[in-house]
């Protein structure tokens, strides 16, 4: 009776004295914890010292993707026509009214405007004439200064005259006129001329 009671009351005695979360680290004795008495998958990552979980192989390289669609391309504009023309001549004489000294006709390719030079020699032949020369385009209106040159007072005495204009054109035939004279009285060979053009914006 005596060692029971005594059995007894040591059992009493453990179960009623050790407080609730008292057992720690120093209460456990070595390898008390086993795999029996922790519960299945209860365990995190995070419980585990860093490096004792060993690293999973590499998974295999997943398909490429599929290629996305090509943007769309922008479309080039067609190259604007050009156009361009060299004249050459002379010949004839001037005294007095006016003479043409070039009428051309040419086709362009599109409207826009003329850009033009001209250069003229003449040559005096009776007097001291003055020379002046006029310029009309297409548009029947004047496309440049009215051009003039000094006297030529002595016997086969030259100058050459420079026009620089420009006029509108339309798409196809135009034509170009410059028109001298001399003074009343006075006269001038055509040495010869040369008419440069290009086709430009409106």
């Amino acid at each position: 009776m005596i060692a029971l009671f005594v059995a007894l009351g040591g059992a009493s005695y453990a179960a009623v004295k050790i407080p609730k979360n008292s057992v720690g680290n120093t209460q456990l004795r070595k390898d008390a914890v086993t795999s029996a008495k922790v519960k299945d998958r209860s365990l995190l990552a995070t419980d585990f010292k860093t490096g004792q979980l060993p690293r999973g192989a590499t998974g295999a390289t997943g398909a490429a993707g599929a290629t996305g669609a090509t943007g769309a391309t922008g479309v080039t504009g067609p190259a604007g026509p050009t156009f361009a023309f060299t004249y050459t001549g002379g010949s004839g004489g001037i005294s007095g009214s006016y003479v043409s000294v070039v009428d051309q006709s040419f086709t362009v390719p599109r409207a826009g405007r003329i850009a033009f030079t001209f250069s003229g020699r003449f040559l005096q032949t009776g007097g001291a004439p003055r020379v002046n020369c006029i310029t009309k385009g297409t548009d029947d209106v004047s496309a440049a200064p009215v051009t003039y040159s000094g006297e030529l007072t002595a016997t086969g005495e030259s100058a050459q005259i420079p026009i620089v204009g420009n006029f509108a054109a339309a798409a196809g035939v135009n034509r170009i006129v410059i028109e001298c004279n001399t003074t009343v009285g006075d006269s001038v060979n055509i040495g010869g001329w040369q008419l440069n053009g290009v086709l430009t914006d409106p």
